[in-house]
């Protein structure tokens, strides 16, 4: 069953997150560029992976603001704001102490929420991660400028479609598998927006913390894949050499996702380091067959869901079935197809933004989960009798008679 979603605030900002397992020592998961916490779960790799993990402790995961489930941000979050995220969900959550499990992008601020409080810190493990992303003669594996022009060039065109030749570089092992890249391809767009996944990415080039690496106290595991294309092994190298009580582990592969390919390595690598006990490969076997056992509610990943623009196919999956049995169970649950279904409930969510919100109607459109502006207004018209304009002016003018 996928965990239950909360939202706790930083600030002004309503942050998604979700605790599962039980166990004595808290596991905060810090994701990479951008996630959704409710759509991992649709994913059987990643869901195995998450559910291991718990096995062995009480494991937080959380979207960064701007990201998946948690409040829209059109500025880039400095490191300050998404330490103070951080500290949100923690103190959400009612944990003291947690281990601090980073991808890629998150690395960064979990080595530097680990030097700013040291307290609420037990370790740092890091996957693939970084410390910083602008080529220089120092840190040459960084891309340059001119790459990076191609990288943002390349989201602008192809975010909204999702360019599977370019997923493929960051799991190589499943470049073959069609599925998948469709499933990495609508995470993506349902854990940001082509603006929002832009915006990161351009302000990736201002993380830099390589002069904090040697105050670092904490035990900190490193976690490369050597032939990785994305983030070098030898950026891992540089890390294990700058930061004290560092340990890297270089693993054989290329995918830069943690959760696919060989992952006994990698779990038996952090349950170690957490628990001090490796466990054996053959426990491996038995989370599998528990996970892919793991039933998700159809009802509650719609209703948490129905505002990002996916498909019906990417929907199924979302929900964790086929095409097929997706729409048989829809049938079942909503009594009505997936389209008209869907069509009606961000007409309804338009109508409340139109009458509580100061969004203008093209602003609304999209924020209902509607491509095209001229489609939105006549199925607004066609459901409640007047166009958005007409139908707030009248609203207005009853409340004012």
């Amino acid at each position: 069953m996928k965990p239950k979603t909360n939202y706790t605030k930083s600030g002004d900002f309503n942050i998604a997150y979700q605790v599962i397992g039980e166990g004595s020592i808290d596991i905060l998961y810090i994701p990479g560029w951008v996630s959704n916490i409710d759509m991992m779960w649709a994913e059987p790799r990643l869901a195995a992976f998450l559910t291991r993990l718990s096995l062995f402790s009480r494991l937080i995961i959380f979207d960064k603001r701007g990201t998946g489930l948690s409040d829209r941000s059109d500025e880039y979050s400095t490191m300050e704001e998404r330490m103070d995220d951080i500290n949100a969900v923690l103190d959400a959550t009612n944990s003291k102490k947690a281990f601090l499990f980073s991808h890629s992008e998150g690395g960064s601020v979990s080595l530097l929420f680990s030097l700013n409080y040291p307290q609420k810190t037990i370790g740092v493990i890091g996957f693939g991660i970084f410390a910083k992303r602008r080529y220089s003669k120092d840190y040459p594996w960084a891309p340059t400028d001119e790459e990076r022009e191609i990288s943002n060039k390349a989201i602008e065109d192809n975010w909204a479609h999702g360019n599977l030749d370019g997923l493929k570089l960051l799991v190589p092992s499943l470049a073959h598998d069609s599925a998948f890249l469709d499933w990495l391809a609508s995470y993506l767009r349902s854990g940001g927006s082509p603006k929002a996944a832009l915006i990161l990415h351009k302000q990736s080039v201002k993380i830099d913390v390589t002069g904090i690496l040697g105050s670092i106290k904490v035990p900190t595991l490193l976690l490369f894949r050597k032939e990785d294309l994305d983030i070098l092994v030898e950026e891992g190298r540089y890390l294990a050499e700058h930061i004290p009580n560092s340990q890297l582990v270089e693993l054989n592969g290329k995918d830069h996702l943690f959760w696919t390919g060989d992952t006994y390595l990698i779990l038996a690598e952090i349950e170690e380091f957490v628990t001090g006990i490796r466990p054996n490969k053959s426990e491996f076997q038995s989370t599998k067959q528990k996970s892919s056992k793991i039933g998700i509610d159809l009802g509650i990943v719609m209703s948490e869901n129905f505002l990002y623009n996916l498909k019906v196919e990417e929907f199924a999956k979302l929900c964790g079935r086929s095409l097929t049995a997706f729409k048989r169970d829809f049938k079942n649950t909503f009594n009505t197809t997936p389209f008209r279904w869907l069509k009606t409930k961000r007409l309804e969510y338009a109508k409340t933004l139109l009458l509580e919100s100061d969004l203008n109607v093209n602003q609304i459109c999209y924020e209902s989960g509607f491509k095209n502006n001229s489609h939105f207004i006549q199925s607004f018209k066609e459901k409640f009798k007047f166009t958005p304009n007409q139908y707030k002016s009248k609203s207005i003018s009853k409340i004012h008679s």
